[in-house]
């Protein structure tokens, strides 16, 4: 796979301007509640504006005022989602939030959970998150974000999965799957980001899993929180429930990895190509970037 990648050239668009971001918060305060997915407990975030360069906080007021920043340097456990933790004070299930952080552009807010320590799963994809800070109105910041900007190729493997960065003047997502099921054969797709398009598909895709496991995943306490409203369920042929569109499963698998890497903290510059990958592997590929390209 390295050396694939050596010789590979993205399909970038020649001389494209490159876009500074701005950092972002809200400019009102509000909150959203559910349960987790996994604990069925629930949870109510506070959203919270924050001063420039503070970036996204977690905070439990419950647990002896706890402040915990969604850093890599946060992240305790990458099994079935991501955690973050600091002393015995835990957040799980962060990636669809930092989703929909990441795709507004927001890098400044403080979340005030209380109730269970899973963000909730709402409608089991970044939609809901997306409309509540959107109706909470974005401030921008005279501050620029400057991207990382991947100068060479890099790639984090496991077996046949991998996730993996090329240079490309823009920023560009690639994924794939192939599961041994009717519908997930052999599905990709490659994105040029754009923020607009990637709320309104890659931000709708839910979680999704499979009938056949439900039973033991509740025997072992996780799936509490999980119904045909919030996960898309795949039978041995089809679904259970009705798919929003095509691939949605694919685009779920998306964004997992957009919202893991950006746990990073700094949008990235460049191609990045995921297979059959997972957040152990996202946030490993992520240490990487830091490593080679430190955040000052």
């Amino acid at each position: 796979m390295e050396a694939m990648l050596k010789n590979k050239k993205s399909p970038a668009l020649l001389n494209k301007k490159n876009d500074f971001l701005f950092r972002k918060t809200i400019k009102n305060a509000g909150s959203v509640e559910g349960i987790g997915i996994h604990s069925g407990e629930k949870v109510k975030l506070f959203f919270h504006p924050m001063e420039s360069g503070k970036g996204i906080v977690f905070y439990r007021k419950e647990q002896n005022d706890i402040f915990i920043p969604m850093t890599l340097d946060y992240v305790v456990d990458t099994s079935l989602a991501v955690t973050l933790g600091v002393e015995k004070t835990y957040i799980q299930t962060v990636e669809h939030l930092s989703f929909a952080l990441f795709v507004l552009g927001i890098t400044d807010i403080l979340i005030e959970i209380q109730g269970g320590s899973e963000i909730p799963i709402l409608d089991g994809s970044a939609k809901e998150f997306i409309d509540i800070l959107e109706s909470l109105e974005i401030h921008e910041y005279p501050e620029e974000v400057k991207p990382i900007e991947i100068k060479e190729p890099m790639i984090v493997m496991d077996g046949n999965r991998y996730i993996a960065a090329i240079p490309s003047d823009h920023t560009i997502f690639s994924y794939t799957i192939d599961y041994p099921h009717p519908l997930l054969r052999n599905l990709s797709v490659q994105l040029d980001f754009n923020r607009g398009q990637f709320k309104n598909t890659v931000g709708q895709a839910r979680t999704f899993g499979f009938l056949k496991d439900v039973k033991n995943l509740r025997k072992s306490g996780l799936g509490q929180g999980g119904n045909k409203d919030n996960v898309l369920i795949f039978t041995n042929t089809s679904t259970y429930n009705q798919r929003r569109f095509d691939k949605e499963a694919l685009y779920h698998k998306l964004l997992d990895m957009i919202g893991d890497l950006a746990i990073i903290g700094r949008p990235i510059k460049g191609h990045l190509l995921g297979s059959r990958g997972g957040h152990a592997l996202d946030i490993a590929f992520g240490k990487k970037v830091i490593q080679r390209y430190p955040i000052s």
